[in-house]
C-alpha cells in the first residue's frame, strides 16, 4: 500500500509539470504588491493631513502657564519630518490607522514658505505662511522600467486604480535646467511632478485632431525641490533615487 501511495505522488508531480500557468497570475500575485506599495504613500500622507489638522484651530491645543490645556489661536506644528511618536503616539491622538505597520520607507514632510516668495521658508503660525505637505518614497527598482528608469506598467496600473489622475501625484523629473559656471555641470532649475499620463495634457481642436493643448503639471516649490528630506531623498542633483510622491497644499489659513 505504501508503495501505491508514494507512485500516486510521483505521478500527481509529473503531471502537475504539464498544467497550463495562469494567465491571471499577473494579477494574483504582482499587481497587488504594488497596489500595497503606493496605499503605504497614500495612508501615511492622509495620517500626515490629519495631523496637521489636528494642530490647526479649532482643534489645536496648547498649555498656558500653569499647565491648564486651552485652545491654540494658531497651528502648533513646525516644518520638518514628521516622526512615528508624532503620527502615532503612546498617549493622544493617533493619526495612523490601527495595524499599520510603518517600515520607515514613506517621509512625511511639512514645509511652511512665504506666500509672496516660495524661495523662502517662514514661521508656519505666520499669517503670511503658505502649507506644505509632502509624502515621498524611493521607487524599489523592482518597479522601474530598467531601459526608461521610469515605473513600469504594473506600478502605473497601481497609480492609476489607487489615485486617478492627479497633478500632484507622481514621481519628480526635471523640466528646466541651468549649467553650473564654476562647474560647468547641469543641474535642475526647475522640478516638476510628473504623473501616470505624463506632464502634458491632450486635446483636440476645431478638426478634431489629437493635439498638445498645454502642459498639464504641478511644479514643486523651490525651496521643497533644494532643501530638507525631500531634496536630500529625491533630487536628481543628490541622489539617484527615482521617488513616487505626493504634495499638498493647504491653501485656507486653517484646515476645515
Amino acid at each position: 500500500m505504501y508503495i501505491w501511495v508514494i507512485l500516486a505522488t510521483f505521478m500527481v508531480a509529473l503531471y502537475s509539470f504539464n498544467l497550463t500557468y495562469r494567465s491571471d497570475m499577473r494579477s494574483v500575485q504582482v499587481e497587488p504588491i504594488a497596489r500595497a506599495l503606493v496605499s503605504k504613500l497614500i495612508i501615511k500622507q492622509q495620517a500626515a493631513g490629519r495631523y496637521m489638522r489636528g494642530n490647526t484651530p479649532p482643534y489645536a491645543t496648547t498649555t498656558d502657564s500653569e499647565g491648564n490645556t486651552i485652545a491654540a489661536d494658531t497651528v502648533t506644528y513646525a516644518p520638518g519630518i514628521l516622526t512615528l511618536d508624532q503620527l502615532s503616539p503612546n498617549e493622544g491622538n493617533t493619526y495612523l490607522p490601527y495595524g499599520y505597520k510603518d517600515d520607515g520607507t514613506v517621509t512625511t514632510e511639512i514645509y511652511c514658505l512665504d506666500r509672496n516668495n516660495y524661495s523662502s521658508a517662514k514661521n508656519c503660525s505666520d499669517d503670511n505662511a503658505i502649507r506644505f505637505l509632502v509624502a515621498y518614497m524611493p521607487i524599489p527598482q523592482r518597479w522601474l522600467n530598467v531601459k526608461t528608469g521610469l515605473p513600469n506598467n504594473d506600478l502605473n496600473a497601481a497609480m492609476k486604480e489607487l489615485i486617478g489622475y492627479d497633478s500632484s501625484f507622481g514621481y519628480p523629473v526635471c523640466k528646466k535646467y541651468i549649467e553650473d559656471t564654476a562647474t560647468g555641470q547641469k543641474k535642475c532649475d526647475q522640478l516638476v511632478i510628473r504623473s501616470r499620463e505624463g506632464i502634458y495634457q491632450s486635446g483636440f481642436d476645431d478638426a478634431e485632431n489629437s493635439e498638445v493643448t498645454n502642459e498639464f503639471m504641478y511644479e514643486i516649490p523651490r525651496y521643497i525641490a533644494k532643501n530638507g528630506g525631500f531634496a536630500e531623498k529625491c533630487n536628481k542633483d543628490n541622489t539617484s533615487n527615482l521617488c513616487l510622491m505626493y504634495i499638498y497644499e493647504y491653501k485656507a489659513k486653517y484646515y476645515n
